[in-house]
Parts: C-alpha cells; sequence; structure tokens
C-alpha cells in the first residue's frame, strides 16, 4: 500500500507535489489498514477542471513504475532515459525530475527516490523500515559524494560500478539484493489504467478470468451491475484469406481473428426465454459497457491481489450508482480484505460525499495563470464540518478546481 508519493518538474506539476495517503485520525467511513504505527486510507480521489492536470497526478506514477521497471531497455551509455518536464517556463523545461515513493511491501515500509534527466540519474536512495529507524540499502548523489554508494547493510554494493543514465536498483537486483527486489516486484503488480473507446483486453486480461475464482467474482459484477449482459467471452474464427498475404507462413499455420462476445437472452412476444443471443462487445455494446468490462479486470484483480490499481476517469461513461459501488468495494475490509487500494480521477461530484470519503481523501487539482498545476487536499481547508455538502460547495467555487467560464458567443 502507497503511504505517500511525491513528484516534481513532470508534465503540468513545475513545483513538487505529495500525495499522502496515512492518518492519525479514526475514520467513520472506511477501513483503515494498519502496518505498525501506520494508517493508510483505501482510496483517494482527484477533481479538477478539464486540463487542470489530475490525470497527470497518475501519469507521475507511471513514469516512476516505467523507469524502475525499465521498460525502455536501457543497456548503453548513449541511451536516453524518458522525461515529460514541465514545458511553460524555461527554468523548468531543462530542469531534473523526481520521484519519490513510499510504501508497505510485505509488512515493511520502504521509501524510495530518484532524480534526473534524460542523460544522468544524480541522486537515488533506497531504505528500509524494518523497525522506526531507517536502515540504508543504498543511496549517493554525484553532487555530494561523485555518486559512491552508501549503505549501512549492505557492503557488497559499494563494489557495483553503473552507468550515469541507469538506475542503480536495477544493478542491486541483478546482485540479487533482496530489497531491491522487492521494489520491483512491488512496482511490477501496482496496475495503471487509462482508458480509451476499443482499447482490447489484453492476453493477461484473460488469463486472469481464466482462473475460476476469479471468473465467479467476474460474474457477480456482470449480474449486479444490471446491464443485461450473462456472460462475456473470447471466440475465435478462422481466417483463410491472409496466406498470400504474410510472407513465410508455414501451411500448416491456423490464423485466427480474436473478437469479444457478450451473451444476452432472447425472448418471444409473450416474453418466454428462447435461447441466447450473442453481441460483439466492441460494436453492439455501449461505450459504458465497453468501460465498465475494461476496468473491472483490473479492479478484480486489484482486491484480489492487494495491489494499487490508478483509474484515469473512473466515472467517464458509467452510472454514478456503479461508479459508487466499485469506490465502495475498496471502502469495506468484506470485499478488500487485502488493502487493495484505489487511487483515481473523476468529473462525477456525487462522490463529493463525507458518507463515502474522509476530506483526507479528497484532492483538488488546480492551474495558475502560468499554466502550472497545483494539488491541495479537502482537509487543508478550515472550518470543514460533517454537516457540509461538499458537493454543493465545490461546484459553486468554494475550493477551486473549476472551470470558469466566459461568454459562448455563435
Amino acid at each position: 500500500m502507497i503511504v505517500q508519493f511525491s513528484a516534481r518538474n513532470f508534465k503540468s506539476f513545475k513545483d513538487s507535489f505529495s500525495l499522502d495517503l496515512f492518518t492519525n485520525k479514526e475514520s467513520s467511513v472506511c477501513p483503515l489498514y494498519t502496518n505498525g504505527n501506520i494508517n493508510l486510507y483505501p482510496s483517494a480521489v482527484f477533481y479538477g477542471a478539464n486540463g487542470s492536470g489530475k490525470s497527470n497526478v497518475l501519469k507521475a506514477f507511471a513514469m516512476m513504475k516505467r523507469l524502475v521497471l525499465n521498460q525502455d531497455k536501457i543497456i548503453q551509455s548513449t541511451d536516453v532515459l524518458p522525461k515529460l518536464p514541465f514545458k511553460l517556463s524555461s527554468e523548468s523545461e531543462d530542469d531534473s525530475t523526481a520521484f519519490d515513493i513510499c510504501f508497505i511491501q510485505n509488512k515493511k515500509k520502504y521509501k524510495y527516490g530518484f532524480e534526473y534527466d534524460e542523460n544522468c540519474v544524480y541522486s537515488e536512495y533506497l531504505y528500509v523500515y524494518e523497525t522506526n529507524r531507517p536502515t540504508t540499502v543504498f543511496e549517493y548523489d554525484i553532487d555530494q559524494n561523485e555518486g559512491k554508494i552508501k549503505t549501512t547493510k549492505y557492503k557488497e554494493l559499494t563494489k557495483i560500478k553503473h552507468l550515469k543514465n541507469s538506475l542503480f536498483l536495477w544493478e542491486a537486483d541483478r546482485a540479487e539484493n533482496t530489497e531491491a527486489n522487492e521494489i520491483l516486484k512491488w512496482f511490477n503488480s501496482a496496475i495503471f489504467v487509462e482508458y480509451a473507446s476499443r482499447q482490447p483486453l489484453t492476453p493477461k486480461y484473460w488469463n486472469n478470468l481464466s482462473k475460476p475464482l476469479i471468473k465467479e467474482i467476474f460474474q457477480t459484477f456482470i449480474r449486479s451491475a444490471d446491464i443485461g449482459i450473462k456472460d462475456i467471452f473470447q471466440e475465435a474464427r478462422p481466417v483463410d484469406n491472409v496466406y498470400s498475404q504474410i510472407p513465410n507462413l508455414p501451411e500448416n499455420a491456423i490464423v485466427e481473428e480474436i473478437s469479444v462476445k457478450t451473451l444476452h437472452s432472447k425472448y418471444d412476444e409473450n416474453n418466454n426465454f428462447i435461447g441466447d443471443v450473442k453481441f460483439n462487445l466492441f460494436e453492439d455494446e455501449s461505450l459504458g459497457t465497453q468501460k465498465y468490462f475494461y476496468s473491472i479486470g483490473p479492479v478484480i484483480n486489484a482486491l484480489h491481489n492487494g495491489s494499487v490499481l490508478f483509474l484515469d476517469e473512473l466515472d467517464a461513461s458509467l452510472h454514478p450508482i456503479l461508479t459508487r459501488k466499485i469506490v465502495q468495494l475498496f471502502n469495506n475490509k468484506n470485499s478488500n480484505p487485502k488493502g487493495a487500494q484505489l487511487i483515481f480521477t473523476s468529473q462525477d461530484t456525487n462522490l463529493l460525499d463525507q458518507s463515502l470519503f474522509d476530506k483526507e481523501q479528497i484532492w483538488f487539482i488546480e492551474k495558475d495563470k502560468y499554466g502550472a498545476s497545483h494539488m491541495v487536499s479537502l482537509s487543508e481547508y478550515k472550518d470543514i464540518r460533517k454537516e457540509h455538502k461538499i458537493e454543493r460547495n465545490y461546484i459553486m467555487g468554494k475550493y477551486g478546481a473549476i472551470p470558469y467560464l466566459g461568454d459562448f458567443k455563435f
């Protein structure tokens, strides 16, 4: 579970922002997941006007994950690290970007972060908290100690050299360092979902659904959503006219077109059931239904494994009641016994409800006149009481993070 995540100089965020999911208070609306003396929220939501940068909080984590897992395959000294700085300032466009995260993995608290640009990782650190005091797995800073590795426990790591445009975390993992491996495993388990129309359901999605327990949960989601669908499955159809178009294709090769089908009940004029009808998910179903099927796979996966799930625009094309139900699944220990976390953006103001979220779980994103995004928690506003109507106050502009519209003249 995430304790805290921060980033600096990423996309619309020129200055540092910090998402905190820990609290020292009791909660009356959702369970707090406890690790030692740390109490963590299972969910957080971001609100803001279109283009305010709320999605960039999620994309910042996606970029950190991309770097940590070396998805760009950086192996040579001439390789370039991916970087998306704030471009509306001459001060920041050539400045470094920094990421920092603190999370719980196997009942241990880890803190990991780095500062970098396209050609160099300037500093990097990894700490593990087996007690209240941190153990330094490794740390270095090019400006302060010429990049020499410091450690309080793993002396073998000081003998490892690494390229200046690579993370030392990768080398520590190759040296079979247990803590470095835990970092990689945690990032690998975290899920980032950015929905797009007609986005394919991946093989991993279907592999998960082939597991009996997950398939049963999936069926429950379908029936509970009241969208008239009995089942969803893949259907393969042989394709014969491609052999001349694909060079060196073996004669005995089987080429199939895979489509996603949904199953509906059909009735006669007296409303008697007469059979099932197959629909094509991406041709016959609504955009909301497509979005639902794309979302519930990651939701089920996160709840089943206790993972962190980042969902951009969870409410897009979904009915407000359905969106609220998904949030409630994470905010309930019966449906979320492993401590999964849901971190998402939304425009659905119906969710701005203090019976669903504590103040610390609601965040607002707003851009200043220079185009830079800033993030603030509802808890930072004074004199907010339980009886206050957060949705109404937000629409009225009390917390900012809404569009201020001019005249639309035609």
